[in-house]
């Protein structure tokens, strides 16, 4: 099963459940105690990660490789997001939106019909560009799942 196949919900809590916990061991991660490979086994071994997974009907070992290529890709925007702000540089993930995307992301909204759960004023312009990429093609990239939440449809 490829993580990409999933439903967005699932993809979602799927997500918000890894980057907690990638969060708390981000230490060990960027100072390379704790590999990929090590993470992925701890998380599907935790029990809120596999009733996600069982409700969806999905067996465990046929995600491990999906979710270990998910993981990987965390990790790697995690690590650049941290050296820009390390390095005193802000970049695109970073940067606050410029008023010109927010304006064009209100354009979107409005045609659309969609709903912004967000105040502009927290997106970065990376944000804004997954958000108008989400309502024009209903595709979230990989790792870019907390923008699910970020935009709504009213019944």
């Amino acid at each position: 099963m490829q993580f990409l196949q999933l439903d967005l919900n699932t993809r979602y809590r799927i997500y918000a459940q890894t980057k907690k916990v990638l969060r708390k061991y981000q230490k060990g991660i960027i100072s390379g105690k704790l590999t990929s490979n090590q993470f992925v086994e701890n998380m599907l071994k935790d029990k809120s990660l596999v009733a996600i997974l069982d409700n969806c009907g999905i067996c465990v070992s046929d995600f491990r490789d999906s979710y270990k290529n998910y993981v990987e890709t965390l990790i790697e925007i995690q690590n650049n997001s941290l050296s820009s702000h390390k390095n005193k540089y802000t970049g695109y993930y970073s940067d606050k939106a410029p008023c010109s995307s927010i304006f064009r992301l209100n354009e979107v909204l409005s045609s659309s019909g969609y709903i912004l759960e967000i105040p502009t004023q927290y997106l970065t312009e990376w944000d804004i560009d997954c958000i108008v990429k989400y309502i024009n093609t209903g595709i979230i990239d990989l790792g870019n799942e907390k923008i699910f939440n970020y935009v709504t449809k009213p019944i």
